[in-house]
């Protein structure tokens, strides 16, 4: 287990939400006949978290070969890109170019493009050595990357992919939690069971479902970084950088 973080069982957060709602008391065992839709209510919950970005709590930098002449390369559970669960985003990939001088390697940041980009390409299947802009398609099971222009030669890429919570597949799972996740699902979890034990969501329940949320928001979340294409806001011109946006005139 790594340090700083909490290992618990899928029984153990299903019989804490009940706890918080009344349905359980302690040292009492969950009820046989429903065990296999509460397990399926907290893989409804991971999924939940899984598809929201401010539940997202790190990035995954992984490395690729990537394949020649292929459109697209496919990412997924067996696919071109082999990984668990094919990414709902690609925040960004370059390209591994081996320095053959020095032995060492050099990264060279592709150009992350939408739909409607690729859709304007007139030539979608142009070869080239090496490709200079991406387009990724969060198809299901598996995703697309459509590199351009089509690789003709073998590299390697980098991937920055967000990290996705792994599924309870059984109540004996083992799950390690980042740090404060355990009350974030346990409370999530506790919220979507109580219709089906008619129980009363308080507004004590609530703040602390509000706190717990916010909780692993509040670290997930990063600003983001402004630039400007403006020469007038640059440092490296005569003019000063330090422009003031709600006046429109400089500081």
């Amino acid at each position: 287990m790594a340090a700083n973080s909490i290992t618990v069982k899928a029984l153990d957060i299903v019989t804490e939400a009940m706890q918080e709602i009344g349905q359980v008391a302690a040292g009492e065992s969950l009820p046989a006949d429903q065990q296999t839709d509460l397990l399926r209510k907290l893989q409804r919950v991971i999924d939940y978290f899984n598809a929201r970005t401010p539940l997202i709590y790190n990035v995954n930098f992984t490395r690729f070969t990537l394949p020649i002449n292929k459109l697209p390369v496919t990412i997924g559970p067996g696919a071109d890109f082999d990984v668990n669960q094919r990414p709902r985003d690609i925040d960004s990939i370059s390209l591994i170019l081996i320095n053959s001088t020095s032995g060492g390697e050099v990264e060279i940041p592709l150009n992350k493009r939408d739909q409607d980009w690729w859709a304007q390409q007139s030539i979608k299947n142009l070869p080239s050595t090496l490709p200079t802009d991406f387009y990724y398609s969060p198809d299901w099971p598996n995703g697309g990357i459509y590199f351009w222009p089509v690789p003709q030669a073998v590299n390697d890429v980098r991937l920055q992919m967000p990290v996705i919570l792994t599924e309870y597949t059984s109540f004996a799972t083992n799950f390690t939690l980042p740090p404060g996740y355990w009350d974030a699902i346990v409370y999530t979890l506790a919220k979507s069971i109580c219709p089906m034990f008619q129980a009363t969501w308080t507004p004590e329940l609530q703040m602390l479902w509000l706190a717990a949320i916010k909780g692993i928001q509040v670290n997930n979340y990063q600003s983001p970084r402004l630039a400007s294409d403006s020469p007038s806001q640059s440092t490296a011109s005569r003019c000063r950088p330090d422009f003031n946006f709600l006046t429109g005139l400089p500081q």
